[in-house]
């Protein structure tokens, strides 16, 4: 990358700002099903407010980004790869607040606000009532990794360009538990990368950000 990271980083806070495409990011990896709802936005008055971070960092001369991978366990999102985060607090006072603190119990890591360059666009996931805010930060190098025991099987640090490759975008069956915890089988576009499949609400954010980053014609190798 030619840029230093400052520059970088400065360019994509400016991207963030401008109107974002939203929904027309989500749907492009969104089951058929999800489709309706994500273009409609008419989500719930009951939705849970949530928070993850898409975390960016460099590495051998490259961007990379951190997932996790969830335990299995009798829920709608069992082992599921995503973003750190979670559901919204009493104790925080905002969504960043939200970020910030799951963030920290999931992966260790101790991000401040200034890390932080600006929102994606929210949006609701109907299986776990949740509408959650997706945010961007950034730092300069990642520290130790402490995962949560109980909530992380594993943590992933991928390339940002290896994830947006073509040849690593795919469409697969996937078998899921719905809200009744009954499983059904479901066809979903995918994100196949460093030996995961990640679909769903993590892979309409890695869309939105693919989008804000490629139609600009950004740099991110």
């Amino acid at each position: 990358m030619n840029k230093s990271y400052k520059n970088w980083t400065e360019e994509l806070k400016s991207l963030i700002k401008k109107p974002l495409p939203g929904p027309k990011a989500h749907t492009r990896v969104a089951p058929i099903d999800r489709i309706e709802g994500l273009e409609n936005r008419d989500w719930p008055q009951d939705a849970k407010r949530s928070a993850v971070t898409f975390l960016l960092f460099p590495k051998d001369g490259q961007i990379n980004t951190l997932f996790m991978k969830r335990p299995e366990y009798p829920g709608v999102h069992s082992g599921q790869v995503s973003l750190p985060g979670g559901q919204k607090e009493k104790e925080d006072a905002t969504l960043l607040n939200t970020a910030i603190r799951e963030y920290r119990e999931e992966t260790g890591i101790i991000l401040e606000e200034r890390n932080y360059m600006g929102a994606l666009s929210e949006f609701y996931i109907p299986p776990s009532n949740f509408l959650v805010q997706p945010y961007i930060a950034f730092v300069n190098e990642l520290t130790e990794l402490f995962p949560d025991k109980t909530e992380v099987e594993s943590l992933h640090q991928i390339v940002l360009e290896d994830l947006f490759m073509e040849e690593n975008f795919t469409t697969e069956n996937i078998l899921i538990r719905n809200k009744e915890k009954k499983s059904i089988n479901i066809k979903a576009p995918c994100y196949m990368v460093g030996g995961l499949r990640i679909w769903g609400a993590t892979a309409m954010m890695i869309s939105e950000l693919q989008m804000i980053i490629e139609e600009s014609g950004m740099d991110i190798k």
